[in-house]
């Protein structure tokens, strides 16, 4: 599968927003796969420069800092069902 549809399919409209802007900060999210954070998970996030900040079990996902960079890295994956931005929701 080509990277843009990739973007599309595993990428919330705030990541999509912020890797079309460009930049190099790392960004924070919340990564969901097909079974829960794994050690595997941990290597590529580390070896791509990022952090696991949180294990999110319940959810089957983690929550860690990823430059654009690595997110567009890490969905290639196919461990990897979504990533998520991680930003404080108002009601």
């Amino acid at each position: 599968m080509d990277q843009a549809k990739l973007i599309n399919q595993k990428l919330d409209g705030a990541l999509r927003s912020a890797l079309s802007a460009g930049g190099s900060e790392p960004l924070q999210v919340i990564v969901q796969t097909k079974d829960g954070l794994k050690e595997e998970d941990e290597r590529l996030v580390t070896s791509l420069g990022g952090r696991v900040k949180d294990n999110l079990y319940i959810i089957n996902a983690f929550s860690a800092d990823l430059t654009p960079k690595a997110i567009e890295m890490m969905i290639l994956s196919d461990r990897i069902v979504r990533i998520f931005s991680d930003a404080e929701v108002h009601v």
